[in-house]
């Protein structure tokens, strides 16, 4: 991705794992977004379902994605990043 992430996550198929907490992970992220100046509307966290969730909306088109998603399941914090479409 084009954005730092928090120290000792690694990437694991499609998503990454966070070498850090969700609450952690979720400063970090916003931390990294604001010092990069990347407008964005945080949505969380909430849990649904035993599932802890975070979503960090793009509100900059330039932006490669389109959301970034933290959650934890099962003990594990995971970092999804939705592609923006190809118009």
């Amino acid at each position: 991705p084009d954005l730092n992430l928090p120290p000792g996550t690694r990437a694991e198929g499609d998503h990454f794992v966070a070498g850090r907490g969700l609450r952690d992970s979720n400063d970090f992220i916003a931390k990294e977004l604001s010092k990069r100046g990347i407008a964005v509307e945080q949505i969380g966290p909430y849990r649904v379902r035993g599932v802890e969730l975070t979503r960090f909306l793009s509100e900059t088109s330039t932006t490669s994605w389109l959301a970034i998603h933290v959650l934890r399941v099962s003990g594990k914090t995971l970092i999804f990043f939705v592609p923006r479409p190809k118009s």
